[in-house]
């Protein structure tokens, strides 16, 4: 660049702007050994992938002086490198990331299309709160050992001041109680803390979280269609094709609607183009209809109607409530829910989509978690013991029959 006549600035520039560009720099490139066979990965390798997995950054001291010694290669080494990895607080990141990215509210506060101007309190403090919620959740049953079910079932979560009030009810009364200390004491804005009891208020699980209700919700108003396909489709894994593009939008204030979303959605049941996708999610999404657009627990809609959030299942089932259709998806669906769990697991843990020679490893998941009360830590322990988080094909891999 020098000899080209460039100066020292726009030289340095170019060189620094080739290094960040490069995929290098911005992707994880492990070299591959040449051949047609499938090779261990090496220890500093298999420390990489460790780490980016567990905590989504490079490997720490502790965790290089295994690779070192040569303890990470051997089975107890990995195990107990993993067990420590999972109870530092860089577990954080896995639950901010995988959650995050899996049930598609990673990009909360970057794409939230709720009016604040319509919610009082509704700030960025609040909205912080909110991302922080299933992070603080997710790590206390990761590092508890809790099953995966209770993503679903949880009758605990995690709040801060904001959170708290934001939420009312039981939540806020304990956290106050939590809290009551002579002034001086400090203020507790900040301060998290697990609450329980939360199905008083009619809360249970990601479900009834503000990120989960807000993310599908739009502007003013709720969206039983949005909510009942996060349900449907990101939790149990159905797939849908697209909607039509002709579809009319509806208000975006529930004070313009002419009547209640349910009203206005009735079109879905009665249109047979409508129903063969929408009666498979709508019913759920309408179970949620006592949380307003920001994930509080109502009665009526901003227009003032009652809410009517009772639905009828078709195996005959009422559902009223988050803990009863909680219940009902446990009892049907449960299944279609450790499916789209383990899958979605393995896939982020080996950076990849999941194919067809992944299957084994997939039913040895199930399996093992239904032999072990499905508990996080079976998950943990079964993939990074698998062939496909330790072993690598080589350039030339050939598969055999």
């Amino acid at each position: 660049l020098r000899r080209d006549g460039q100066g020292v600035e726009a030289s340095l520039r170019a060189v620094l702007i080739a290094i960040l560009m490069s995929p290098d720099f911005c992707y994880q490139i492990n070299e591959v050994q040449k051949g047609k066979g499938v090779y261990d990965i090496s220890a500093i390798h298999l420390a990489s992938r460790l780490s980016f997995f567990l905590w989504s950054t490079i490997p720490d001291a502790p965790l290089l002086e295994t690779v070192e010694s040569g303890k990470l290669a051997t089975k107890d080494g990995l195990l107990t490198q993993t067990q420590r990895m999972l109870m530092h607080p860089h577990v954080e990141n896995f639950a901010r990331e995988f959650f995050g990215q899996w049930l598609r509210y990673r990009d909360y506060l970057e794409k939230d299309t709720i009016n604040a101007e319509a919610f009082a309190g509704y700030d960025e403090d609040l909205r912080q709160a909110i991302f922080e919620e299933p992070v603080k959740l997710l790590t206390h049953l990761i590092q508890h050992d809790r099953p995966i079910t209770e993503l679903l079932t949880s009758d605990v979560t995690y709040v801060n001041d904001v959170l708290a009030r934001h939420y009312g009810g039981v939540i806020d009364k304990q956290y106050k109680q939590a809290f009551s200390k002579p002034v001086g004491y400090g203020n507790p804005l900040n301060k998290w803390r697990m609450v329980s009891g939360i199905s008083e208020d009619g809360r249970q699980g990601l479900m009834s979280m503000a990120i989960v209700l807000t993310k599908n919700s739009k502007g003013e108003r709720t969206s039983p269609v949005k909510r009942g396909f996060w349900i449907a489709h990101h939790l149990l894994g159905q797939h849908f094709p697209p909607p039509p593009a002709d579809v009319p939008e509806l208000p975006e204030s529930e004070k313009d609607a002419s009547g209640s979303i349910r009203t206005l959605m009735a079109e879905h049941t009665t249109n047979p183009k409508c129903a063969m996708c929408h009666k498979h999610f709508d019913h759920l999404g309408l179970v949620l209809e006592h949380f307003d657009p920001v994930g509080r627990v109502r009665t009526h809609d901003l227009a003032g109607r009652s809410i009517d959030n009772i639905v009828t299942t078709d195996e005959g089932e009422t559902l009223d409530s988050t803990s009863s259709m909680v219940d009902f998806l446990l009892k049907h669906r449960r299944d279609d829910f450790i499916e789209t769990f383990c899958r979605k697991f393995l896939g982020y843990a080996l950076g990849r989509s999941v194919i067809l020679s992944d299957e084994p490893l997939l039913d040895e998941m199930k399996l093992k978690l239904s032999q072990n009360d499905y508990r996080f830590s079976v998950l943990f322990k079964t993939v990074i013991q698998s062939p496909q988080f330790l072993k690598q094909r080589g350039k030339d891999f050939v598969a055999t029959k």
